[in-house]
């Protein structure tokens, strides 16, 4: 019952076809790529020397319509390609393995009829269909070259390109990308069992970016930093003219008190002399810094901005005594090493417009600056050199990788600190005398207060006219002799007295000025 099934249905498609081609009736067209082969060939022209190429469809069947009556054919290739007959003027080409073949069609006296040359390629119309689907704005072409893919057109944004790829991708590792083979056969060929072997094509991307986004990134670094410092001491002698004591304490939380004395008590109880030398000091500050860099760059490449420069950093200061050969006296001679640093405002940025409203960024941003927090005085015992100041450098810098929308902000990095330190240092024993032992101790007491915050802010822009934008320099004027001598001016307000005036309630001048 199973073979007479099969023979049944065999005979019924045979007959089909059959009636459909002699009604003259015609299977409606299926839209296909470059790669699938029209449903049906027709060959007008026989004889030797007729060729014809026939673009043929993996796993996919092309009816050829033959001007005489063939007698016998040949495949050259049967792995690739199979032909079959049902009547002497029509033969069925199935495509069993992408490759190229050709087939030869002879007549009932051994005349060649005509020669076909056969590519068995991937049928890409499904995958450009997906492509219509899933990318809707884009104008994408899908050609097979040598069993690989090829991508060619247009797309709007590079993220378009890169769901081109993915689906074409995923087309080369199932459904038409694989080819079947027979693994197992019944004794009588009417049970197969099929294998699919993966293929290991290739995706050749060719589209095309319509228009470079180009992302300009604004960085914002503001920081207010309060500084506190309160340090009191007491340095003393005590002496009897010949023999005594002095003690100095140490300045516990940086040297930023002098040396010398502030302030100075004496007395004598008898021959004996008691001293006490006073160091105090209070200090507050209070620093503002804000940095707002801008950099534009095309979506994908790294752009880079640096503006600042180099600052020499005092090292390590000798002084040593060499015999002057004319006088013979000793002389004191300094040799000193610095130190160069970089500080300035740095921005480096790396966007990709992943769509309309999503902009993917990497981000490098550093403000730094010399500064005289925890700075060091080193002194010498030669009076006429001065000593060292060794100072520092502040800096403030952020790396991270962000998603924002064009025209959208975010703080990438923030900071509040506020520090205390309060130190207490003096002369054993006496120190800890109740009222009197406060001249034998010195107390230091430091705060910082300082709050930071790093704002990007990226923006889609386009190129516009050179005279829709401003310099800072625009109608620059400097003052003339009488501003300059009677009112101490340096220049007058300037800007574009032509552009629009901003959108907001302003208190003040307007525009770049310059003091």
């Amino acid at each position: 019952m199973k073979r007479s099934g099969n023979t049944f249905r065999t005979c019924l498609a045979a007959g089909l076809s059959f009636s459909l081609t002699f009604s003259g009736l015609m299977l409606p067209a299926v839209p296909t790529a470059q790669a699938a082969a029209s449903s049906v060939v027709r060959i007008v022209e026989s004889g030797p020397g007729v060729k014809r190429k026939v673009n043929l469809g993996l796993n996919k069947a092309v009816v050829v319509d033959l001007p005489t009556d063939a007698h016998d054919i040949l495949v050259a290739d049967p792995v690739l390609a199979d032909a079959v007959t049902r009547t002497s003027r029509r033969i069925y080409l199935f495509g069993k393995t992408v490759g190229q073949t050709n087939i030869f069609v002879f007549g009932p006296n051994g005349e060649e009829i005509v020669s076909l040359e056969v590519a068995v390629e991937r049928d890409v119309a499904g995958l450009e269909a997906n492509l219509r689907r899933f990318i809707p704005e884009a104008d994408i072409n899908v050609e097979i070259i040598s069993d690989n893919v090829v991508l060619t057109g247009t797309v709007r944004t590079p993220l378009d390109s890169t769901k081109a790829v993915d689906l074409a991708r995923a087309f080369l590792q199932g459904g038409e990308a694989t080819t079947r083979n027979i693994t197992a056969q019944g004794t009588n060929g009417d049970a197969d069992i099929f294998a699919e072997e993966r293929q290991t094509s290739q995706i050749v991307n060719l589209l095309t970016v319509e228009g470079e986004d180009q992302v300009t990134l604004k960085v914002t670094v503001a920081e207010v930093s309060r500084q506190v410092l309160k340090q009191l001491g007491f340095n003393g002698r005590i002496s009897d003219g010949e023999s005594g004591l002095s003690f100095r304490n140490p300045a516990n939380l940086g040297d930023a008190i002098g040396v010398g004395a502030n302030a100075l008590i004496k007395g004598s109880i008898g021959p004996t002399t008691i001293s006490s030398y006073i160091n105090a000091m209070e200090q507050a500050g209070v620093m503002r810094t804000l940095a707002e860099p801008s950099l534009t760059a095309i979506s994908g490449q790294e752009a880079k901005f640096y503006v600042g420069g180099e600052f020499r950093l005092a090292g390590v200061q000798e002084i040593t005594t060499e015999e002057d050969e004319a006088t013979g006296e000793s002389v004191p001679v300094v040799e000193r090493e610095v130190e160069d640093a970089e500080y300035g405002i740095r921005l480096n940025f790396k966007p990709v417009v992943l769509g309309a409203g999503r902009i993917s960024l990497a981000i490098e941003t550093e403000v730094s600056e010399p500064t005289y927090e925890g700075s060091v005085v080193t002194g010498n015992s030669f009076r006429d050199i001065p000593g060292n100041t060794f100072l520092g450098i502040r800096r403030r810098e952020a790396s991270t990788s962000v998603e924002l929308p064009s025209g959208g902000s975010i703080v990438i990095a923030g900071l509040v600190q506020d520090n205390i330190r309060q130190a207490m240092s003096g002369l054993p024993g006496a120190s800890k005398i109740p009222i009197l032992g406060t001249l034998f101790r010195s107390k230091d007491f430091q705060r910082n207060e300082s709050e930071l915050v790093i704002i990007a802010t990226p923006y889609l822009v386009r190129p516009v006219a050179r005279s829709a934008l401003s310099r800072p320099d625009d109608n620059f004027n400097p003052a003339n002799d009488l501003e300059s001598f009677f009112v101490g001016r340096v220049n007058r307000i300037y800007g574009r007295p032509e552009a629009a005036p901003p959108v907001g309630r302003y208190h003040g001048n307007v525009g770049f000025i310059y003091k």
